[in-house]
Protein backbone atom coordinates (compact mmCIF):
# COMPACT_ATOMS: atom_id res chain seq x y z
CA UNK A 1 0.00 0.00 0.00
CA UNK A 2 1.02 3.57 -0.51
CA UNK A 3 2.29 5.56 2.44
CA UNK A 4 -0.55 8.06 2.18
CA UNK A 5 -3.12 5.28 2.59
CA UNK A 6 -1.36 4.12 5.74
CA UNK A 7 -1.57 7.68 7.06
CA UNK A 8 -5.29 7.83 6.27
CA UNK A 9 -5.94 4.45 7.91
CA UNK A 10 -3.91 5.50 10.95
CA UNK A 11 -5.87 8.74 11.19
CA UNK A 12 -9.15 6.81 11.00
CA UNK A 13 -7.99 4.36 13.67
CA UNK A 14 -6.89 7.14 16.01
CA UNK A 15 -10.17 9.00 15.34
CA UNK A 16 -12.11 5.91 16.42
CA UNK A 17 -9.90 5.54 19.51
CA UNK A 18 -10.47 9.20 20.23
CA UNK A 19 -14.24 8.64 20.18
CA UNK A 20 -13.99 5.60 22.42
CA UNK A 21 -11.93 7.50 24.98
CA UNK A 22 -13.77 10.80 24.53
CA UNK A 23 -14.60 11.15 28.20
CA UNK A 24 -10.98 11.17 29.34
CA UNK A 25 -8.22 11.77 26.76
CA UNK A 26 -10.18 11.63 23.52
CA UNK A 27 -9.67 15.21 22.48
CA UNK A 28 -5.93 14.89 23.00
CA UNK A 29 -5.84 11.75 20.85
CA UNK A 30 -7.63 13.71 18.16
CA UNK A 31 -4.36 15.60 17.59
CA UNK A 32 -2.77 12.38 16.31
CA UNK A 33 -5.61 11.92 13.85
CA UNK A 34 -5.28 15.49 12.58
CA UNK A 35 -1.52 15.28 12.13
CA UNK A 36 -1.71 11.92 10.33
CA UNK A 37 -4.45 13.25 8.08
CA UNK A 38 -2.36 16.27 7.13
CA UNK A 39 0.73 14.14 6.51
CA UNK A 40 -1.37 11.86 4.31
CA UNK A 41 -2.62 14.86 2.35
CA UNK A 42 0.92 16.21 1.98
CA UNK A 43 2.13 12.88 0.63
CA UNK A 44 -0.86 12.62 -1.73
CA UNK A 45 -0.24 16.10 -3.14
CA UNK A 46 3.50 15.34 -3.49
CA UNK A 47 4.57 17.95 -0.94
CA UNK A 48 6.59 15.19 0.72
CA UNK A 49 8.52 12.65 -1.31
CA UNK A 50 11.73 10.65 -1.08
CA UNK A 51 13.41 12.72 -3.78
CA UNK A 52 13.45 15.96 -1.76
CA UNK A 53 16.41 17.25 0.17
CA UNK A 54 16.50 16.80 3.91
CA UNK A 55 16.04 20.49 4.70
CA UNK A 56 12.91 20.76 2.57
CA UNK A 57 11.47 17.62 4.19
CA UNK A 58 12.12 19.00 7.67
CA UNK A 59 10.67 22.39 6.73
CA UNK A 60 7.49 20.93 5.28
CA UNK A 61 7.13 18.63 8.29
CA UNK A 62 7.47 21.55 10.70
CA UNK A 63 4.84 23.51 8.77
CA UNK A 64 2.49 20.50 8.82
CA UNK A 65 2.97 20.08 12.58
CA UNK A 66 2.30 23.78 13.17
CA UNK A 67 -0.82 23.79 10.99
CA UNK A 68 -2.13 20.64 12.66
CA UNK A 69 -1.53 22.10 16.13
CA UNK A 70 -3.43 25.28 15.28
CA UNK A 71 -6.28 23.42 13.58
CA UNK A 72 -6.55 20.95 16.49
CA UNK A 73 -6.63 23.80 19.01
CA UNK A 74 -9.36 25.62 17.08
CA UNK A 75 -11.31 22.40 16.61
CA UNK A 76 -11.22 21.43 20.28
CA UNK A 77 -11.96 24.88 21.70
CA UNK A 78 -14.54 26.14 19.20
CA UNK A 79 -16.45 23.09 17.97
CA UNK A 80 -18.79 21.03 20.13
CA UNK A 81 -17.97 17.35 20.68
CA UNK A 82 -21.26 16.41 19.04
CA UNK A 83 -20.02 17.80 15.73
CA UNK A 84 -16.45 16.53 16.11
CA UNK A 85 -17.73 12.97 16.46
CA UNK A 86 -20.76 13.44 14.20
CA UNK A 87 -20.36 10.17 12.23
CA UNK A 88 -20.88 8.23 15.45
CA UNK A 89 -24.28 9.84 16.11
CA UNK A 90 -25.83 7.41 13.67
CA UNK A 91 -24.94 4.53 16.01
CA UNK A 92 -27.23 5.84 18.76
Amino acid sequence: MKVSRWCYLGALFIYILSFISSFSIGLYLLFGAVILLLFGLAISFKLLSKDMSLFILIGVSIVICAVSTVSWYLLVHNVDDYYIFYPFTFLV
